[in-house]
């Protein structure tokens, strides 16, 4: 569950990635094609959701970006994993 008052990252798999990278912004507050920092500051771009009922093609990738690996665990983030 998101909660304000706590720091959290999401783990998206950018549109053109082959791994999953940490964001702090919230995915529902920003729109499909948007360019968001990660952060190792790789610019990610939004993907375009996948239509219901099809599943994302991004739940298969687990892989996550080790620089934001490294940051989300130095911060203590409570982590989210996303997909579109």
């Amino acid at each position: 569950m998101f909660r304000r008052e706590r720091a959290d990252v999401f783990w998206i798999v950018g549109s053109g990635f082959k791994i999953r990278h940490a964001m702090t912004t919230l995915p529902g507050s920003v729109y499909t094609g948007a360019w968001v920092p990660a952060l190792c500051e790789t610019w990610i771009l939004i993907p375009t959701a996948a239509p219901w009922p099809r599943e994302p093609q991004s739940k298969t990738i687990t892989e996550r970006c080790p620089e934001c690996t490294t940051i989300a665990n130095r911060q203590d983030h409570h982590e989210h994993t996303w997909d579109y």
